[in-house]
């Protein structure tokens, strides 16, 4: 995330302040270090660890900072937009929360399918702004279709009894990363087992030491409950049915969510049609999330923020424009 700011900013020629994500602020001081010792010239890339007030509030509202690159929840998104239009008018990237839908046809290859999907939610834990949580699967196939993703999230996802330790090369996959994250996650199960919804796999906390959730899949909830509409960010996904093409890109388009979309057919006219359909900034075919490329941009629509981060586009939103008439 840290360098999907840097890379661009930098390039553009333009000095920048980073504020870490007090969860994690190791990595960027590290960065930090290693571009002192490259040669950056002081003052260029500056690395602040902090909390979002007083540190992050400051900078949305600083006179002097004409730009904004943030990439986390809906919530602070809103609140440093009105912060920057409260100061001084600064422009802001927003790249926000997801609740990515991926849609297999019946005539989808089942086996790359379900992997993807399992490697999907699996990846940090689940939380990934793009990770694929909501998974809907033509009804003539599904049975098949979710019989195939648990095992492989139970493949995939499954810790050896040392798993509690992550430089261990068998630790698969890590914890929650804070415990309010870790109790959200249950809270999300908790309201799913009691609206009577099947519990597929996981459902429960894993270990008695540390913030480990089972991978779990919860089978067709009702469209309007909140573990389908809120961005649970753990190893949840929700799994439903459909026969329709329209019903179900009606459904996977009803979120105020949109950041990454996938569908898998082999008919290619449907799988086109299908991904112009989709009301999301990035879209998959016969591929979903991590997928993605740092020559094409990313960001979402609706919710999921705005502007675009990586390749040309990611450059062009940290300069502006000049028009200059001569006179000859």
């Amino acid at each position: 995330m840290m360098m999907f700011k840097m890379a661009p900013a930098l390039i553009a020629g333009n000095t920048l302040v980073v504020k870490t994500s007090e969860k994690a602020p190791l990595t960027g001081l590290y960065i930090a270090r290693l571009a002192r010792d490259a040669g950056f010239p002081a003052g260029v890339l500056n690395v602040l660890s902090g909390f979002g007030v007083p540190c992050g509030a400051v900078i949305a509202s600083h006179m002097k900072i004409r730009k904004i690159s943030f990439t986390g929840s809906v919530r602070v998104g809103k609140a440093i937009k009105e912060a920057a239009t409260k100061s001084n008018l600064k422009k802001v990237t927003l790249e926000l929360g997801g609740k990515s839908p991926l849609i297999v046809f019946q005539d989808a290859n089942l086996a790359k399918a379900a992997e993807a999907a399992a490697k999907s939610i699996l990846l940090n834990s689940g939380q990934a702004c793009i990770a694929s949580s909501r998974i809907y699967v033509h009804k003539s196939v599904v049975k098949e279709f979710c019989k195939r993703f648990c095992n492989y999230l139970k493949e995939l996802g499954e810790n050896p009894p040392t798993g509690n330790d992550p430089q261990a090369p068998t630790t698969r996959r890590g914890p929650q990363a804070t415990k309010t994250q870790f109790e959200s996650i249950l809270t999300y199960i908790k309201e799913a087992e009691q609206a009577g919804y099947t519990i597929m796999a996981g459902g429960k906390r894993e270990r008695k030491k540390g913030f480990f959730i089972e991978p779990t899949v919860i089978y067709e909830p009702d469209e309007q409950s909140r573990v389908m509409r809120e961005e649970v960010f753990g190893p949840v996904v929700c799994v439903s049915s459909f026969e329709d093409e329209s019903d179900v890109v009606r459904r996977g388009n009803d979120s105020e969510y949109g950041l990454y979309a996938s569908v898998y057919t082999r008919d290619i006219s449907r799988a086109l049609r299908i991904a112009r359909a989709f009301e999301s900034g990035t879209v998959g075919v016969n591929c979903t999330s991590p997928v993605m490329t740092h020559d094409m941009p990313f960001g979402g629509y609706k919710q999921s923020g705005e502007g675009r981060e990586l390749g040309k586009t990611a450059v062009d939103e940290w300069t502006q424009l000049k028009t200059v008439y001569i006179s000859l």
